[in-house]
């Protein structure tokens, strides 16, 4: 017997779902954030509470309040809370729920979201492997931290930064991040490396204890692709991060350092620049240069199913071999002798032209909306610094100039718009809202253009 359509429960598209999830956790924090409990005797306007909580879910860490003298410790909690909620994603977390409960997840049980397409994993496996994970890190790093701090407070802020930096969210207790600590080596490589495990993603450590437990049963088999594309365009990024960091600030920023120092705080600059917002430098101070690379480092972000954000260091792989590939007129893009898929390559220009094109509007946005009340920022132009501020919201990195709390609610606003589409991603976002009905079944004429 036919089942009644009007009968049928009613399943909104998912990227769609996907989107509200999120919506829903935001307003659900901004709406515990603003309540007396949670605040250390002040006040935050709704706004910021909003501004606050995105920063939080959309593991961002740009704040319009202090952290440490503005909430409770009941704030702090709930801010921790949506820090994890979000590092570990909306689709992990409703995933692990819905396979507790014997249903199968939003994203099926053949993948785990658009950041899983092309890899083959276990969804359960997946969701158990990235909840384990994340919390044996977070509590080794914890208790690694609690060595270093010292003060009240010392085991709460150890345990805070240890979240915040394996979720690479970038959320401090201090008010100058952890510039007190640019020489300390133990907190640098601490911190340091729990940003670089949050950034490799729950995928490439998946992959990479498969090919240990492989090779420990005497079965020989290389790296999967995306491991060796994320290892090694990471070892790139972060040694050119790290000579770029020392060639222009080396007389500016780092002038009082000795040289061992200013590489150690070039490199944790090169690696919190790419998703975690961590700061041991004043950002403010930057000379012009370092902060165009520096926009450009958190445009490229970290890996696939990692806590991370930006557009992918893979998408960026891709698009570059693709270009090689064009350049040197072959058919196949092809990467350590593996021809990637061409739906890959597609979605990967798809993602780089829909984040540069929103980028333009939303720096374009700010500064109109600023133009009228200019922000209290240390350079005679703000165009640097919002354009900065927006690349920082976009890729979910975090850091900032120093403007954030200067910028007017329309700028706000805006700002909250562009940590949650570039959590989400525009591409999700665009499936989301422009679902297409049906599938287009004529295909016009064909003409030639002149491009280029």
């Amino acid at each position: 017997m036919a089942r009644d359509a009007s009968n049928a429960p009613l399943r909104l598209p998912r990227p769609l779902t996907l989107v509200l999830c999120w919506v829903a956790l935001i307003a659900t924090g901004a709406i515990a954030l603003h309540t007396p409990a949670a605040l250390a005797d002040t006040q935050i306007s709704w706004l910021d509470a909003l501004f606050t909580s995105t920063s939080a879910v959309c593991v961002t860490g740009l704040s319009t309040i202090n952290v440490g003298d503005d909430l409770s410790g009941l704030g702090q909690g709930v801010l921790l809370a949506l820090i994890q909620i979000g590092g570990l994603g909306i689709a992990t977390v409703s995933t692990l729920l819905l396979l507790i409960a014997g249903q199968r997840s939003l994203a099926g049980e053949q993948e785990a979201g658009s950041a899983l397409a092309g890899v083959h994993i276990s969804t359960k496996k997946l969701v158990v492997f990235a909840i384990a994970t994340t919390l044996i890190f977070e509590t080794i790093g914890a208790l690694l931290l609690t060595t270093r701090f010292t003060g009240d407070g010392a085991i709460w802020s150890s345990v805070f930064h240890s979240v915040s930096a394996f979720c690479n969210a970038g959320f401090s207790l201090n008010s100058d991040s952890l510039t007190q600590y640019a020489t300390d080596p133990a907190v640098n490589a601490i911190i340091g490396m729990l940003i670089v495990l949050g950034g490799i993603g729950f995928i490439a450590m998946h992959q990479m204890s498969s090919w240990v437990a492989m090779r420990r049963r005497g079965q020989r088999q290389p790296l999967f692709l995306h491991v060796r594309v994320v290892l090694l365009a990471s070892v790139v990024l972060w040694l050119f991060g790290t000579a770029a960091f020392l060639f222009f600030e080396y007389d500016n920023t780092l002038s009082d350092m000795s040289l061992s120092q200013k590489i150690m705080a070039s490199l944790f600059q090169s690696v919190t620049t790419r998703t975690a917002g961590f700061n041991t430098i004043d950002f403010a101070s930057l000379r012009e240069p370092m902060l165009l690379v520096t926009m450009l480092f958190m445009l490229i972000g970290a890996a696939p199913g990692s806590c991370a954000g930006g557009i992918k260091i893979t998408t960026v792989v891709v698009i570059l071999a693709a270009v090689r590939a064009r350049l040197r007129g072959f058919k196949n893009v092809s990467l350590f002798s593996r021809t990637v898929p061409r739906p890959i390559v597609a979605r990967a220009f798809y993602i780089g032209t829909f984040s540069i094109l929103f980028l333009g509007v939303v720096i374009l946005a700010l500064v109109v909306t600023e133009e009228v009340a200019p922000v209290a920022g240390q350079r005679t132009d703000n165009l640097t610094e919002l354009a900065f501020e927006a690349y920082s919201a976009f890729a979910t990195v975090g850091l900032g100039t120093g403007i954030t709390s200067d910028l007017s609610s329309s700028g706000k606003l805006i700002i909250i718009l562009t940590m949650f589409v570039g959590r989400l991603g525009p591409l999700t976002l665009a499936m989301a809202v422009f679902t297409p009905q049906s599938t287009p079944k004529y295909e016009f004429p064909k003409e030639d253009l002149a491009v280029g």
